[in-house]
């Protein structure tokens, strides 16, 4: 009963008093799929595409409020998916194959790529100009839409996994133990320079022909501002293979985010100086994102996940009272059965780290919704279950030697 009032109480101060709204940073939506997600890619605000594991493709009009199926008839895995327009676009994936789409992916049609290496990336820069990147016989170069491709030889051997230009001449990739090479003639010849990264470069990002980025196993972050002659390495303050970095081309160059394993989502907004895990709400691994503005982007990972922020990937806990409290607690969610949102209210003590998780009746757990130093106080936070199937769920929180644990059920 006094935990019933003390959440009734805390609700009342919040109306009263101005506080912030109650939202996770990261919301999940729904893509009616537990196959991996490997790319995402949006033409503009509303129309986008995620493609991933045994074909799947999901396409939507709507920013994501719903995600519809695409088919290709290839039942393996697409890794890229890259669009030029809202209509023009095209996948890659196992065994060199592409398909292309000229109406959205209402139809997908076979092109051939030249060769039957894993194609892991594809890049355009314009209708008729782009690059396909991967196994063996890559780099492979179209000036056609994607009719033929011819190799292009580069300096250093491996997969390759990732290639983006800045313009039509000025390009890079990505490879294997540290690897990255540039371009300054459209790939007529590619340049090595060693990034001191000893594991995978996943993924690279130029925000001008001078400043770019890498990200790498084991939480590695390196920039460079002298187009990859030399790279400096970033504190991450992760230890997680990091598999995406994106720069959105709407921002000031400074703002940027790079996702990767155990739904690790990190932020910067002076240039990677600083980095800032937020949280995801996921622990499944994250390996593409794409933002269409400063504050509003995508990120897909394994089990179907598609997550979406529209205020910068930051999650807002609601200082309900800055009063030091006399204990800790962690109220009863409310409502209580939910579907799919429910709120938590909890107070500490003192100052000190905070964990408040979620977690299935099996005790995996499936949401982080709280994992940073905390003022004393009373908070409330709201998690969002749209992806999880009804059932009894557990919400834990810990806090110095204070643990304590609420029992939950999601009826949809």
């Amino acid at each position: 009963m006094e935990n019933k009032f003390a959440v009734i109480i805390a609700v009342l101060i919040c109306i009263v008093l101005p506080c912030s709204v109650s939202s996770q940073g990261w919301t999940p939506q729904a893509s009616n799929t537990t196959e991996i997600f490997y790319s995402v890619y949006f033409a503009n605000e509303n129309t986008g595409w995620a493609v991933g594991n045994n074909g799947v493709i999901r396409a939507t009009t709507n920013s994501g409020i719903n995600w519809i199926t695409q088919t290709s008839t290839f039942p393996g895995p697409w890794y890229e998916v890259y669009f030029i327009d809202a209509l023009t676009g095209w996948i890659c994936g196992g065994n060199g194959v592409m398909r292309k789409t000229t109406d959205g992916g209402a139809n997908w049609f076979i092109i051939p790529s030249g060769t039957s290496s894993t194609l892991y990336c594809v890049y355009f820069t314009d209708p008729q100009t782009g690059w396909i990147v991967g196994g063996p016989q890559t780099p492979r170069k179209t000036t056609d839409g994607g009719t033929t491709f011819n190799q292009q030889a580069i300096p250093l051997g491996g997969t390759i996994w990732t290639i983006k230009f800045i313009d039509s001449q000025n390009g890079y990739a990505t490879l294997d133990a540290g690897g990255f090479i540039r371009t300054t003639n459209g790939g007529a010849n590619w340049i090595s320079h060693s990034t001191g990264a000893g594991g995978t470069v996943w993924s690279a990002f130029f925000t001008d022909l001078n400043t770019g980025y890498i990200c790498t196993d084991g939480g590695g972050i390196r920039k460079t501002t002298n187009s990859g002659a030399n790279w400096n390495a970033q504190a991450s303050g992760s230890g997680q293979l990091l598999h995406w970095v994106f720069f959105p081309p709407t921002g000031t160059g400074n703002t940027g985010y790079i996702c990767g394993w155990s739904g690790t989502i990190l932020s910067t907004i002076n240039g990677g100086t600083d980095w800032t895990q937020q949280t995801s709400g996921t622990i499944q691994n994250l390996r593409s994102m794409y933002f269409t503005s400063a504050t509003t982007g995508w990120a897909v990972g394994d089990n179907g996940t598609i997550l979406k922020t529209t205020n910068g990937g930051v999650t807002h806990i609601s200082t309900i009272s800055t009063e030091i409290p006399d204990g800790y607690a962690l109220f009863q969610n409310y409502p209580n059965p939910f579907n799919p949102v429910t709120n938590f209210s909890f107070r500490i003590a003192d100052k000190g780290f905070v964990s408040l998780k979620v977690y299935d009746e099996t005790g995996k757990e499936i949401a982080a919704l709280v994992d940073e130093e905390l003022n004393p106080g009373t908070y409330e936070i709201g998690w969002n279950a749209l992806n999880r199937p009804s059932g009894v769920y557990f919400c834990i929180m810990r806090a110095g030697d204070y643990t304590e644990t609420k029992k939950m059920i999601l009826l949809k």
